[in-house]
């Protein structure tokens, strides 16, 4: 018999799979290195960067404890969760809420340390407490929730 690839091919040449695109690189992304390189591997499709990590951690308290973060190719965040054991829902997972970043909120954030990026992303939270106001999980027509920081 014959051995097949581990690497599949699209079915379609020239066209790639959702699954397997990469997050167009940033104005403040490193470039890649090689193996040897102790600097962090390149972001793939709804990991967080740097920056948005730190929102997610100052944030991640308004939600659920199994709520999940992914960053978006044009770098806002989704936040969503499981909702299929509540007794209210009508589909598998909450509204999703979309955090949409000011660029200059964002420069600054790169531009800071770790303890400036966290005392920034805190000074935000009331913003983001404010935009969840009358938010349902459980709406009938579940729109994501959509809220600019910075």
């Amino acid at each position: 018999m014959e051995a097949k690839s581990l690497t599949s091919a699209p079915d379609r040449p020239g066209k790639t799979s959702v699954w397997t695109t990469q997050r167009s690189r940033g104005q403040y992304d490193a470039a890649e290195h090689g193996a040897s390189s102790t600097q962090p591997p390149a972001l793939s499709v709804g990991s967080l960067d740097n920056v948005r990590t730190v929102f997610w951690q100052a944030y991640r308290h308004l939600f659920p404890p199994h709520s999940l973060a992914a960053q978006t190719p044009s770098g806002s965040v989704v936040i969503s969760w499981s909702i299929m054991d509540d007794p209210h829902a009508r589909y598998p997972y909450a509204a999703p809420v979309l955090l949409r970043f000011d660029d200059a909120l964002v420069d600054a954030m790169w531009k800071s340390d770790a303890r400036q990026r966290l005392r920034i992303a805190q000074k935000h939270e009331p913003t983001l407490r404010e935009g969840l106001r009358g938010y349902d999980p459980f709406a009938r027509f579940p729109n994501a929730r959509v809220v600019t920081i910075g």
